[in-house]
């Protein structure tokens, strides 16, 4: 590959690599807040309980259908959000892929930049020997 074409595309790579790790950070911030609700459902899930459980007593028959339902309730609202975070961490987790892959491509492309530059390198001072050489024939030439 020439070097010309490498370091067009290495700032493209980069800028990819960028891309994915801002998509990485943004979905982790959105899994932790999904997280975070479901915690919070499950706290006012178990208090729900709770506070039923100790008024067990007391209750009348209207009521204690009224608690149901609202414990029901609650429970679908939990694997709602149980969904929503599970969807959330399966997005996350193909962000990761994704910049992974794509720190490997910028990687894959710095190794070959760094190939062809020694490659380049290694040929022009071959052709400085080689020049330097003929120099010392004409001048070593001249001399006699």
């Amino acid at each position: 590959m020439n070097r010309l074409i490498l370091e067009r595309i290495m700032p493209i790579a980069e800028h990819e690599k960028e891309d994915a790790a801002t998509e990485v950070r943004g979905l982790k911030a959105k899994l932790e807040t999904e997280m975070e609700a479901l915690y919070d459902l499950l706290l006012m899930y178990e208090s729900l309980i709770k506070h039923q459980d100790e008024q067990q007593g007391r209750i009348d028959l209207l009521m204690s259908q009224y608690r149901e339902k609202t414990r029901e309730q609650v429970k679908r609202q939990i694997e709602t959000q149980q969904l929503v975070v599970q969807q959330a961490r399966n997005r996350y987790h193909a962000s990761q892929e994704r910049l992974l892959g794509k720190v490997v491509e910028e990687k894959k492309y710095v190794t070959l930049h760094e190939k062809v530059s020694l490659e380049e390198m290694t040929a022009a001072k071959l052709t400085e020997q080689l020049m330097m050489d003929e120099l010392a024939v004409i001048h070593h030439g001249k001399g006699k």
